[in-house]
C-alpha cells in the first residue's frame, strides 16, 4: 500500500466530527476494558495502580502506572491506552522511554497480556 492509499484509508476511520476518537467510537465499551486492564495489572503486580482515564482532546483514552515497588527491576511501568482499538504503549518510568514487550519479556520485567510471552515470566511468578 502506497502512503497516499494508507493516508486515505487511515482518514476514512476517523471520525469527521471528533478528530480525537475512531469512527463509530464506544466510550462505555472502552471504559469496560481500561477498567479490567486496571483491574489486571492490580491483580498481577499485587498492588494499587493510579490511573487516569476518558482523557480530554486527545487520542489517548487513558493512563495505568504501575508503581515501582511492585515491579522486578523496581521501575515505575506506565501503560498508555488509546482510543484507536486495542493500541497501547507500555513505558518503563515516564511515557516516551519505550521498553517493547520483548525487551520487557527478556528482561523478566512485564508482557502484555495478549501476549503469548506472558505467561513464559509473570510479575508475581516463582520464576
Amino acid at each position: 500500500m502506497s502512503e497516499t492509499e494508507l493516508l486515505a484509508l487511515l482518514r476514512e476511520l476517523d471520525d469527521p466530527e471528533r478528530l480525537e476518537w475512531p469512527l463509530n467510537y464506544d466510550r462505555a465499551t472502552v471504559s469496560l476494558a481500561f477498567g479490567g486492564l486496571v483491574r489486571r495489572l492490580e491483580t498481577d503486580f499485587g498492588v494499587q495502580c493510579e490511573f487516569e482515564q476518558d482523557t480530554q482532546d486527545s487520542s489517548e483514552y487513558g493512563r495505568v502506572r504501575v508503581p515501582a515497588e511492585a515491579t522486578v527491576c523496581g521501575t515505575r511501568i506506565v501503560v498508555c491506552v488509546s482510543r484507536f482499538g486495542s493500541l497501547a504503549e507500555v513505558c518503563a518510568d515516564i511515557p516516551g522511554a519505550s521498553l517493547g514487550t520483548r525487551e520487557a519479556c527478556e528482561e523478566g520485567y512485564w508482557t502484555s497480556p495478549t501476549s503469548p510471552l506472558w505467561s513464559a515470566r509473570r510479575p508475581n511468578s516463582a520464576t
